[in-house]
């Protein structure tokens, strides 16, 4: 038996005509562990390397549909697995995060397609690949920032009655404004 993952539900019903027996076609639904938002974001490092902070269940929803989709591959003694999330920075961290959460499994792997069609979703299965960490990276980054950053701006932007900072980027480019940088 084998088990594809992807992100929504809508497209795990397509796929799983395409498919049809031997498969279990399932969505996460998005976004599975993201950093801990009771954390003070302080995270050690060494130079030149990513902060390896720890990782939780962005809600309850989440940890109860991994844990029905773990459980369901182990009693249909689910022998691969291909994790389907979107072919984006997004895609690629929900991809990390699924198969550091399944790493019980023997093989995973990870599979993407640009179109939902039949020949895609085959050709994507016929090539698997490893999860591409340059994108993970990038996402952990963005995560980071917002959250060293963003969160912090958020109470400065209260203060002015403003509405929003907008992403790390821009917050960045505020503070150098407040400087008095260009």
């Amino acid at each position: 038996m084998k088990l594809v993952i992807l992100e929504s539900g809508a497209k795990a019903k397509t796929i799983k005509k395409y498919l049809g027996k031997g498969w279990i076609v399932d969505a996460c639904n998005g976004h599975v562990q993201d950093l801990p938002v009771n954390n003070k974001a302080m995270w050690a490092y060494k130079e030149g390397e990513l902060p390896n902070p720890p990782w939780s269940w962005t809600d309850e929803k989440a940890e109860r549909k991994l844990s029905t989709i773990m459980n369901k591959a182990s009693k249909s003694s689910v022998n691969e697995i291909f994790i389907a999330t979107d072919p984006d920075r997004e895609g690629e961290f929900i991809a990390w995060r699924l198969k550091e959460i399944l790493s019980d499994f023997d093989s995973i792997q990870r599979i993407s397609f640009n179109e939902i069609t039949k020949d895609a979703v085959m050709s994507a299965i016929s090539e698997p690949r490893d999860v591409d960490m340059d994108l993970v990276n990038a996402a952990i980054v963005r995560r980071l920032i917002d959250r060293l950053v963003g969160w912090r701006c958020s109470k400065f932007c209260k203060s002015w009655k403003l509405k929003s900072m907008g992403r790390a980027k821009n917050t960045i480019r505020f503070q150098f404004l407040l400087m008095g940088l260009r």
